[in-house]
């Protein structure tokens, strides 16, 4: 039983399931007798044989009554998979043409700007934070402004929930991504850490053209300070969340769109980047 139920997960009927179980079992089977010993009625007990024969499962010989055998496993379970994964390729195609087609026809109509509307959504753990990270590409159009604390070091060093060996290459690779569409990014961090994972990312980057671009919309300054934030297009900011039981770590971070908040967070991001040293990103 326990066999039927995992053919069942790999998506065959109860009576495929049962119909091929039962044939490893028995052997060469006419079509009546495969029915009575699997419990299978009369009346399906055909169509269920040609499916399992569509699925590389049940070969037959085309004799008068017909007799069936079950295909050896290592070899229908791999016919299977090949099958499935076929189905499933061409499933995920359709949904990208229907994905593309949905974005064209949403694109075409017009969004409010919402310029007087304050919004805010929060973001718990890792898997959240760093899918943020990755739709921060998509939501930017022209300008990143990324500064960190000069604690973040200890901070980072006692993540649990968030692990900066995930977290920097994370964002230092959505950086570059935005770098090549054109977009500017400027980031304020109180050490090198962040400036040595972009140059050892860049040992990776050969194109010239892209090693030009990025260098030109990638600025970095070096300061210490106490502000944490990351702001888009003077519209939307990025604030880390620390958890109330250990301060030190992160517990989540804060979406807010508010452009009157921006605004006044670039001012001091501004006031910020004048103090800090220029760093020397040499490609």
């Amino acid at each position: 039983m326990d066999n039927e139920n995992t053919l069942r997960d790999l998506g065959l009927t109860k009576y495929e399931a049962s119909a091929y179980a039962t044939l490893l079992k028995e052997g060469i089977t006419g079509a009546q007798e495969l029915s009575r010993k699997s419990d299978i009625p009369v009346g399906k007990i055909y169509e269920v044989l040609s499916n399992l024969n569509n699925m590389g499962l049940v070969e037959f010989q085309r004799s008068r009554p017909r007799k069936y055998k079950a295909v050896k496993p290592a070899i229908a379970l791999k016919s299977l998979y090949a099958k499935k994964e076929e189905e499933t390729k061409n499933e995920l195609e359709n949904f990208k043409l229907k994905v593309a087609e949905l974005e064209t026809r949403f694109s075409d109509i017009a969004q409010p700007e919402h310029a007087e509307i304050q919004f805010w959504s929060t973001l718990i753990g890792e898997e959240d934070v760093l899918k943020n990270i990755k739709n921060m590409l998509d939501e930017t159009e022209k300008e990143i402004l990324h500064i960190k604390p000069g604690k973040v070091t200890e901070i980072l060093q006692n993540q649990k929930c968030i692990d900066p060996k995930t977290l920097i290459p994370t964002v230092i690779d959505e950086f570059i991504k935005a770098a090549e569409k054109g977009i500017n990014i400027k980031t304020i961090v109180p050490e090198e850490i962040f400036l040595i994972g972009l140059k050892e990312r860049f040992e990776h980057i050969h194109d010239p053209m892209v090693r030009k671009m990025i260098r030109k919309n990638i600025d970095i300054r070096l300061l210490d300070c106490e502000y944490d934030f990351i702001l888009i297009d003077e519209y939307i900011t990025h604030i880390p969340i620390p958890d109330p039981l250990q301060p030190k770590k992160i517990f989540g971070e804060l979406k807010v769109y508010d452009r009157e908040y921006a605004g006044k967070l670039k001012v001091k991001f501004e006031e910020l980047w004048a103090k800090g040293k220029k760093a020397d990103l040499i490609l």
